[in-house]
C-alpha cells in the first residue's frame, strides 16, 4: 500500500513537472493563434473597405509639393480611408518639430491619432512580420499595458506606421508575457535582415541596420531623424535592466540636427524571462 502511494505521488510530481515545462510551449501556441486571428481580421477588414470615387475627393491647390509626396487625385481615389491617411501624413509631417517638447511618459501610452474619428473600427492598425525572428504580431496604437499584452504597441509621439521622409515608427513588445514568447526573437536579428510593416494601405519593407542594448531611460535613438525613413523595434533584456533595440531603415526615393533627451521607455518585461 505504501509503495503504491509513493508511485502515485511520483507520477503526480512527474506530470506536474511536465506541465510546468510544457506550459510556455502551449501558451506560446495559444498567443500565436490569437495573433493570427487578429491579423486575419485586420486583412479582412481592409479588404472589404470601399475606396471613394475620384469625383468625391476634393483636391486642395498648392504651390509647393509636400516632402511626403502627396498622392495624386487618382491615387487618392484608390486609397481606402483617405481622411485617415491624410491625418497620418499630417501628424508625421509636424512631428519632427514637436516630438521632443511634447514627449512624455504618458504620451507614449496614448495613440497619436484617434483612428475611430476617421472611421477605422478595428483594434489593430497593422502588423509586423520578422521572419528571421519568427515574429508576426498585430500592431496597436499606444504603448499601454492592454495593447502590449496583445501584440506590438506603437509608441505615441512617434511616427505613424506609413513610412516616408523624416519618420521613425517605434514599436515596443514584451520579450515574453504570461509564459508566452513574444518579441524574444529580436535577439536573433542580424544587420540586413528584412522587417515588413503592414498598415491599412500597404506593406513597407525595411532592413536591419543596427542592433543595440540601451538603458531604459535613453530616448535619443527613437527620435525622428531628418530625411530618414526608420523603424525601431525594442523589447526588454533578461534580466530586465536594459532594452534590446533593433533599428531598421527603408530606402526612400526622395532626395540633420538632434538634441539629447531622457524618458523612461515602456515596461516590456515578463514575469517569466
Amino acid at each position: 500500500m505504501r509503495n503504491r502511494i509513493l508511485i502515485e505521488l511520483a507520477v503526480i510530481l512527474l506530470l506536474a513537472g511536465l506541465g510546468v515545462l510544457l506550459y510556455p510551449t502551449f501558451k506560446t501556441a495559444a498567443v500565436r493563434e490569437q495573433e493570427r486571428h487578429e491579423i486575419a481580421a485586420f486583412e479582412e477588414y481592409r479588404a472589404t473597405a470601399t475606396a471613394p470615387t475620384a469625383e468625391s475627393i476634393p483636391v486642395a491647390p498648392t504651390d509647393e509639393p509636400s516632402e511626403s509626396a502627396a498622392p495624386t487625385e487618382a491615387e487618392r481615389a484608390e486609397r481606402i480611408f483617405p481622411e485617415l491617411w491624410e491625418a497620418c501624413v499630417a501628424f508625421n509631417e509636424q512631428l519632427p518639430g514637436t516630438q521632443r517638447t511634447s514627449y512624455s511618459a504618458d504620451s507614449l501610452r496614448r495613440p497619436s491619432i484617434k483612428v475611430s474619428d476617421y472611421g477605422w473600427e478595428q483594434d489593430a492598425f497593422g502588423y509586423i512580420t520578422i521572419s528571421a525572428a519568427e515574429i508576426e504580431a498585430p500592431l496597436y496604437l499606444g504603448a499601454n499595458s492592454a495593447n502590449m499584452n496583445k501584440g506590438g504597441a506603437i509608441l505615441g509621439q512617434t511616427s505613424m506606421p506609413i513610412g516616408g521622409k523624416s519618420t521613425n515608427c517605434v514599436i515596443a513588445g514584451h520579450r515574453t508575457w504570461s509564459g508566452a514568447i513574444q518579441f524574444k526573437g529580436l535577439e536573433n536579428l542580424q544587420v540586413g535582415d528584412e522587417v515588413r510593416l503592414t498598415n491599412p494601405w500597404e506593406t513597407l519593407t525595411y532592413h536591419v541596420i543596427e542592433t543595440k542594448i540601451v538603458l531604459p531611460d535613453t530616448v535619443d535613438e527613437i527620435m525622428v531623424q531628418e530625411g530618414r525613413d526608420l523603424l525601431t523595434v525594442f523589447t526588454c533584456t533578461s534580466p530586465n535592466t536594459r532594452r534590446y533595440m533593433v533599428i531598421c531603415e527603408r530606402e526612400i526615393e526622395e532626395g540633420d540636427s538632434k538634441s539629447w533627451n531622457w524618458i523612461l521607455l515602456p515596461w516590456v518585461a515578463s514575469p517569466l524571462r
